[in-house]
């Protein structure tokens, strides 16, 4: 079911002239990404996962989500099909974990139609945003008083002026008497996904066990230590690189040299193929600068040299003593 609903999505997003990325081609079964896709147009970026139960979340997973955004200040659009009692229903934003998950027709909806969800799920009830200045102006020309509504909503009279003042929302039960009242759509206020407020603390989600790091990677952690450079690794696999490089000084520029994406390789004597494309790709999609980090005996082959990604060997960056010589050795390499 959830590759039918991936499909759909990148179906309907090119048909809206969106342009995605599907690595789904270099991946295996057992791997799973943050995302499904990647989506970019011109102003918006915007990464896509469907999940079968928002009430079963892998924390990993989520902070990955939430990084990625944060390094490509893009927005998650995360697609699910049921919580633990039901299918989720549509027109409804469900919170978990501080993020926004709506349903494959709320997609549709937003996508083809520009008709953006009105109820606002949270764990314990749901609230419907209403334009309260609209909803005052209806009341005020069907002569109904804020206590005679408020008698017909079972709710007190301060209760309706907060819901006119937008300073409280009425839950879909009330909404739904509201509605009936006044009998107009427009009332009901769209939440748009897109521009979810994405809560993360980089330097708290930065920390990690230095065992959970082998041998190659402690080491080339120390030389990006020296460097001065912070550095953000991506030990679970859910993102199709190793690791984030960000300036000790400015970690995330409007428009600049950071961040960095970086594949690494020891082990192999030549380089993965699997790990490169999904670099390149990534990297043609968000015109970020990417690097794949090998170890001093690996051949590199003529075919990758002739590609826009920096192939940078361990020994050159031992000899490196700053973070200004570190950008010369990116932008020569």
């Amino acid at each position: 079911m959830t590759n039918t609903i991936i499909e759909k999505i990148n179906d309907l997003l090119k048909k809206a002239n969106y342009e995605t990325l599907n690595i789904g081609n270099f991946t295996t079964k057992k791997t799973k990404f943050c995302f499904d896709l990647l989506v970019k147009t011109d102003d918006l970026v915007f990464s896509v996962k469907v999940f079968p139960n928002i009430d079963n979340l892998n924390p990993d997973l989520i902070n990955d989500i939430k990084h990625l955004s944060f390094i490509l200040k893009s927005k998650p659009l995360l697609i699910g099909i049921r919580n633990r009692y039901q299918n989720l229903e549509d027109n409804t934003i469900y919170v978990r974990e501080g993020l926004p998950f709506i349903t494959l027709n709320t997609f549709e909806k937003i996508l083809t139609k520009n008709i953006f969800p009105y109820i606002l799920a949270r764990r314990g009830g749901s609230v419907v945003f209403l334009d309260g200045t609209l909803m005052k102006s209806l009341r005020e020309k069907l002569f109904i008083t804020r206590k005679e509504l408020s008698e017909r909503l079972g709710v007190t009279k301060r209760t309706v002026s907060a819901y006119e003042n937008e300073n409280m929302r009425p839950s879909d039960q009330i909404a739904e008497k509201i509605f009936n009242i006044l009998e107009n759509n427009d009332i009901f206020k769209k939440i748009n996904v897109f521009q979810w407020n994405i809560k993360y603390n980089q330097e708290k989600s930065n920390l990690f066990e230095e065992k959970e790091l082998n041998d190659f990677e402690s080491h080339l952690q120390t030389i990006l230590n020296d460097i001065g450079l912070s550095s953000y690794w991506y030990k679970k696999g859910s993102i199709p690189f190793k690791l984030s490089l960000f300036s000790s000084i400015d970690k995330i520029e409007e428009e600049g040299f950071y961040p960095l994406f970086s594949a690494i390789s020891e082990k192999q004597k030549k380089i993965n193929q699997m790990n490169f494309q999904c670099l390149k790709m990534f990297n043609e999609l968000f015109n970020k600068t990417a690097l794949f980090i090998v170890n001093n005996d690996i051949n590199i082959p003529v075919s990758i040299k002739k590609d826009d990604i920096h192939i940078v060997k361990i020994k050159k960056l031992e000899e490196i003593d700053d973070e200004e010589e570190f950008i010369e050795l990116i932008q020569e390499s």
